[in-house]
């Protein structure tokens, strides 16, 4: 088994698939769907090669010119409800 078969974190087994990223920038969240990815079988962490990963960030500088597919609500709590 060749050593990029295997999570960095968990040693466990990768499969390659699509998955859905989220972007944290500032105080908005955006969703970017069906990315190839490396996906831990065992702890779920997620592997881009170098080409999806500059793809991101090239992504990242210009994604307020970009039309999305469509928006989502997303509920937003305080972190006091979750501490009590």
């Amino acid at each position: 088994m060749r050593e990029k078969d295997l999570c960095d974190l968990c040693g466990g087994k990768l499969k390659h698939k699509k998955v859905d990223l989220e972007l944290h920038i500032q105080k908005e969240l955006l969703i970017c769907e069906g990315l190839p990815a490396d996906v831990c079988k065992q702890c779920g962490e997620k592997y881009f090669d170098a080409k999806v990963s500059a793809k991101i960030d090239e992504f990242v500088k210009k994604y307020k010119k970009e039309k999305p597919l469509r928006y989502i609500p997303v509920p937003v709590f305080s972190g006091n409800l979750v501490l009590e």
